[in-house]
């Protein structure tokens, strides 16, 4: 989504300028309208950034589970002594 910022000036010596709004809320949810995404264009997944990220996430967790599993060793070689 992109923010569209439309800002209307008053100049400054217009009698308009002087009075403060009541509805000041309302001038601010106008600056920032949000477009809605077009329904019809192609959704990717990412492409080879997400399957660099699932192969790294993949080589994280086999590395994870070798050094618990060398933990696991070494206490075990440690609780006879």
């Amino acid at each position: 989504m992109t923010i569209k910022k439309t800002v209307k000036v008053k100049p400054t010596g217009s009698p308009a300028a002087s009075v403060s709004p009541a509805g000041g809320g309302a001038t601010i949810a106008d600056r920032f309208k949000l477009d809605m995404p077009d329904p019809s264009a192609r959704k990717s997944s990412g492409g080879p950034a997400a399957t660099c990220a699932l192969i790294a996430g993949l080589i994280a967790l086999a590395v994870v589970g070798i050094l618990t599993y060398v933990i696991w060793q070494h206490w075990e070689f440690l609780m006879p002594a």
